[in-house]
């Protein structure tokens, strides 16, 4: 007859038996796993801090490539230059303009586009950035050049009206070299960033 199990044994060879039966796939979750709760136990893992730097109205901002001062913020119908009309009434939508000084500080043109980013509303449409003397479009501003203009958006028209508030931001960016085939150019940082809060007027 056979004797009774080794039991002494069974605690030593159960745990090394079940790793040997396990592939490199599942012991690499099983690792995930253990790291994952250690971490969890110790406070979660690292979160990516934010610099936020808050500025007010009228105030300068400097995101490395542009020195901008925000100005205010209209909501119109339509968009005019003295007799031009710039953009036409669109049923059911309303231009917000936020009106900013921007002075270009570095060696090199630079876009525009996405200077500004109209927190809040996921229903913009992004329409262009205009000279407030004239209603000409710029795209991009030269080194050491400085323009009034206007960065546009349409919106549905009950999104806004005179009296609200809007908060925009402006990220800092860093002069750098993201593909070699590209050369050097402005990027955006991805933690910090310039906000402002704006009185929202209609047309006077």
């Amino acid at each position: 007859m056979g004797g009774a199990p080794d039991t002494a044994a069974t605690p030593r060879r159960g745990l090394r038996g079940w790793l040997s039966g396990l592939s490199l796939s599942q012991i690499g979750q099983l690792l995930t796993v253990v790291i994952l709760a250690g971490t969890a136990l110790f406070g979660g893992l690292d979160t990516v801090d934010t610099a936020v730097t808050e500025f007010k109205p009228g105030d300068e901002f400097s995101d490395n490539a542009f020195t901008v001062t925000v100005e205010r913020a209209t909501l119109v119908d339509e968009l005019r230059s003295g007799t031009t009309l710039v953009a036409p009434k669109t049923p059911g939508r309303t231009y917000l303009g936020v009106v900013m000084k921007i002075r270009n500080d570095g060696t090199v043109p630079a876009f525009l586009d996405d200077e500004i980013d109209l927190r809040d509303h996921p229903e913009k449409r992004f329409y262009g950035v205009v000279r407030l003397a004239n209603g000409a479009p710029v795209p991009s501003l030269g080194p050491g050049l400085t323009e009034e203009v206007a960065t546009i958006w349409t919106l549905p028209e009950t999104s806004l009206r005179p009296g609200d508030s809007v908060t925009i931001r402006i990220w800092k960016k860093k002069f750098t070299e993201p593909m070699v085939t590209y050369g050097k150019t402005w990027v955006d940082s991805e933690t910090e960033y310039g906000q402002a809060t704006l009185p929202v007027r209609g047309k006077a």
